[in-house]
């Protein structure tokens, strides 16, 4: 392209170009010309002139055409045009004008080209009775445009509710059109596609179908929680011969336990991991999975390569468990699978053995004693642990003016006297984090955690504590205003069913 004929390509573009000017520039080749056809604020009359022009030039104007097809200014007439004209790609355009009369638009979709039909199936506006045509149209593309639409009609959903198209299918199914039709369908996209739609109440009938679905993707989606809530059901997904699957159910804290403590033995890496991160595993369960982990991963030579980061993982979930037994703890320590491992973090958890969480506790601080009161504690307590009972220490500590000695509030160790003593005491009104530390704690008398739910405090912390009392979490649940209480009802549906209480949901 000249200098010349870059300066009438900008000309063409400049808003404050003069009407006489794009004249000259739309007659001198099609180029200019598609451009003015395509300005904004094009008048009718110029429009209706490149019209005339582009219709009578031949296909070196086409793209002038399609310009004016697309553009506000072009005539309900030249619309009509448009549409009949033996080019396809003008008819396309033309298919999504706004404007095109309605005879030419019912027209169009009886066109010859599958692409014009598409973009008709696609204009903002369509006719209920141009997309009932559409709706037997003999191209997928076309019937999968329409009811992608956004304001797509019912009738016309259920009517391609058994197309022969899976994606037309899948887009039914996803806007609830299918009826049970999409749950039985021989496309597995269709089906997970109707599993994902579903709500846990439409799919409890048939729970123990789709668990034997032949997809493995469908069987994955009816093991997760929010799904399935039927632990006979989950019992069967558990022993599925598809590790993602029964990682699934290893996920779903509604897994019978008999199952889950089995998956905690399974050789499946990931279905271990999701075992650590089922919040609801009970100790019997995360004791089988500490067993596994210490016995497969022992070693270095036991870890295959590419395994190393989760190892860790999964022996950093058992060590942050709150349920995991304190034996188990021990045991998993010693074999430092988790090389990141940081006695102040296991301060704040409940279930470390008494005497390793004073190893921790002395460990973390020798360091940052100052001061007499603190130097003479930290005497004190090293003393009493090589002679009074692990429990008494801990009690110590917690009366001990350093800091990270106080945090044995949070141990189930620590006696529930020292503790009560602890949130009663005046002196101790500033140590809000270490409420919240006593908060998790399965030995905190009962009256303290009630008085706590009754009152809207610590909800989210207590929720962390593994046994924490039914009269507490129904305190919890009584605050319907909290996003906590659906949590605590949780909960106790899984007790309940874990205890034989509750029919499943």
């Amino acid at each position: 392209m000249d200098m010349d004929m870059d300066d009438d390509v900008a000309e063409a573009w400049r808003p404050a170009t003069p009407l006489s000017r794009l004249r000259e520039l739309a007659a001198q080749a099609p180029g200019t010309a598609r451009i003015v056809a395509s300005r904004i604020g094009l008048p009718a009359e110029l429009a209706e002139e490149l019209a005339i022009r582009a219709i009578a030039g031949g296909p070196d104007w086409f793209g002038v055409l399609r310009a004016l097809a697309a553009h506000p200014a072009t005539s309900a007439e030249r619309l009509a045009e448009f549409a009949a004209h033996p080019e396809e790609s003008v008819r396309q355009v033309a298919a999504v004008h706004r404007a095109t009369p309605k005879a030419a638009v019912k027209a169009l979709a009886q066109d010859g080209s599958a692409a014009v039909r598409r973009a008709l199936a696609g204009r903002e506006k369509l006719p209920r009775k141009v997309a009932a045509l559409l709706v037997a149209d003999a191209s997928d593309d076309v019937r999968l445009a329409l009811v992608r639409r956004v304001d797509a009609r019912p009738e016309h959903l259920r009517a391609l509710a058994a197309d022969p198209d899976a994606r037309v299918r899948r887009v039914v199914a996803a806007l609830g059109h299918a009826g049970d039709a999409d749950l039985t369908d021989p496309d597995p996209g269709v089906r997970r596609t109707a599993v994902h739609k579903r709500k846990a109440p439409e799919l409890a009938p048939l729970l123990d179908a789709l668990a034997q679905d032949p997809d493995t993707r469908v069987r994955e989606l009816i093991a997760q929680q929010h799904r399935n809530r039927t632990p006979a059901v989950l019992a069967r997904l558990a022993a599925d011969p598809e590790p993602s699957v029964r990682a699934a159910a290893a996920a779903n804290a509604f897994t019978p336990v008999r199952q889950l403590t089995e998956l905690a033995g399974d050789p499946s890496l990931a279905v271990l991991v999701a075992i650590g991160r089922n919040e609801l595993a009970p100790p019997e369960t995360l004791a089988r999975l500490v067993d596994t982990i210490t016995g497969s991963f022992g070693d270095s030579e036991s870890i295959a390569p590419g395994q190393e980061e989760d190892v860790q993982r999964l022996a950093y979930a058992a060590l942050e468990h709150p349920a995991t037994p304190p034996e188990s703890l021990r045991a998993l320590h010693a074999r430092e699978l988790w090389p990141y491992f940081h006695p102040g973090n296991a301060m704040s958890q409940p279930n470390w053995p008494a005497d390793l969480m004073v190893e921790f506790g002395l460990t973390y601080c020798a360091g940052t004693v100052s001061g007499k009161a603190e130097i003479e504690s930290f005497a004190a307590i090293d003393e009493a642990r090589e002679t009074e009972p692990p429990e008494h220490v801990l009690a110590a500590m917690v009366r001990s003016p350093i800091y990270y000695l106080r945090r044995a509030v949070a141990n189930r160790h620590t006696p529930p006297e020292a503790l009560a003593a602890f949130v009663h005491d005046p002196a101790r009104a500033d140590d809000t984090s270490l409420f919240d530390h006593i908060a998790e704690n399965p030995a905190t008398p009962v009256e303290i955690l009630l008085a706590w739910a009754e009152a809207g405090e610590r909800h989210y912390d207590m929720l962390k504590n593994p046994a924490l009392p039914e009269p507490v979490l129904a305190a919890i649940a009584a605050h319907t205003d909290t996003s906590y209480a659906g949590q605590a009802l949780w909960m106790l549906k899984v007790r309940a069913l874990r205890a034989g209480t509750e029919t499943p949901c």
